[in-house]
């Protein structure tokens, strides 16, 4: 009985070691669990300060011009300056704000002039890329073209401007992709990214301007017959059309940007 009261396996503390293990493990258990549950159902702090104002620019809550001030926003937000700080850069780089120094940031804002450039640059992009893409597009592209097309339809007639926008400018940057250009393809996304800050310094304030599906599906036809001639005049006529939407807008007086937000 002595010899197996001080065996090894005997003098080996015990009690301090077990519950130090489980309540360590219980521990990492309980920081794990909510870190997965909030990856999977929360936006981070910086998601949610970028979708807002995104979707605030786009929606016309916030005017070509309004100033986007740090401490303001951050208040509104209830998070730090430094998170948004980091979301206008990513919002300067998606191409709807301004950053400018001693000035901060504001809603982009593209000059008549700039609208021009912008436009003339797409119709020498967007030319070449519907010639080319008429020369060589094939059945999996096509597919992959008239779905995106079919969303876009759908999402317009049920009144979802702000989806359908966006779904009208990735059909404009899939017809680059497909057409097998990664630099032209590149370059396209930064002028489409621009054009809905078009409509929103210089377009009709009581009406949303959106691409036309059946001007959409007019460049396709002529692409799907091989006719390169005819399906660069009809991406003119689409952009043309675009182009004539623009009319210079009065500005208002800008609110709290809490309120503008629904904050």
């Amino acid at each position: 009985m002595a010899t197996r009261k001080t065996s090894a396996a005997d003098t080996t503390p015990r009690g301090p070691a077990t519950p130090s293990i489980k309540k360590t493990a219980r521990a990492a258990t309980e920081v794990a669990k909510p870190a997965d549950m909030s990856s999977e159902t929360e936006e981070s702090p910086e998601e949610r300060v970028y979708r807002t104002l995104y979707d605030g620019i786009l929606d016309r809550r916030l005017a070509p011009g309004t100033k986007l001030k740090e401490i303001p926003l951050a208040q509104a937000f209830g998070v730090t300056r430094g998170v948004v700080r980091k979301t206008l850069t990513r919002l300067a780089a998606a191409k709807v704000v301004t950053l400018r120094s001693q000035h901060g940031a504001s809603v982009a804002s593209p000059s008549l002039e700039e609208v021009g450039q912008i436009f003339a640059a797409r119709r020498l992009v967007e030319g070449f890329v519907i010639e080319r893409l008429a020369e060589s597009i094939d059945a999996s592209q096509l597919k992959t073209l008239r779905e995106l097309m079919k969303q876009e339809r759908d999402t317009y007639r049920a009144g979802d401007m702000r989806t359908g926008i966006k779904l009208s400018t990735d059909f404009h940057v899939q017809l680059a992709q497909c057409a097998g250009n990664t630099v032209l393809t590149e370059f396209l996304q930064q002028l489409v990214a621009r054009t809905p800050l078009i409509f929103l310094a210089h377009g009709d304030p009581g009406k949303s301007v959106s691409c036309s599906d059946q001007e959409h599906a007019n460049i396709i036809a002529a692409v799907i017959a091989g006719d390169t001639e005819r399906a660069a005049k009809a991406m003119r006529a689409h952009l043309d059309h675009l182009e004539s939407h623009v009319v210079p807008a009065e500005r208002t007086k800008p609110l709290d940007l809490a309120q503008l937000l629904g904050l």
